[in-house]
């Protein structure tokens, strides 16, 4: 669905049920809700400017690569822990 005709809400529930699907975390309700807020007033992600959407396509690059979406409103805890220890390891 075009960002346009999203609101706040129906982001907030997309992410979180992203999130729930595949294991990952999001913030607190209130900083979810600015960033969807955020989402619908520029009517695109606040982070990337290039990308349309959020959830977008890239966030699973960004979780292999990061451990987070670009954003980091989507966290993946597993990856995050393990980038964590190779940091710390060096």
């Amino acid at each position: 669905m075009d960002m346009v005709h999203r609101t706040a809400e129906v982001i907030v529930r997309d992410i979180a049920e992203f999130a729930k699907r595949h294991g990952l975390i999001v913030p607190d309700g209130d900083c979810l809700a600015k960033h969807a807020r955020r989402v619908v007033q520029l009517g695109r992600c606040p982070c990337a400017g290039e990308r349309s959407e959020c959830p977008c396509t890239e966030v699973f690059a960004d979780l292999e690569r990061l451990g987070r979406c670009e954003c980091g409103i989507l966290v993946d805890p597993v990856r995050i822990g393990m980038l964590k220890g190779r940091n710390s390891s060096q």
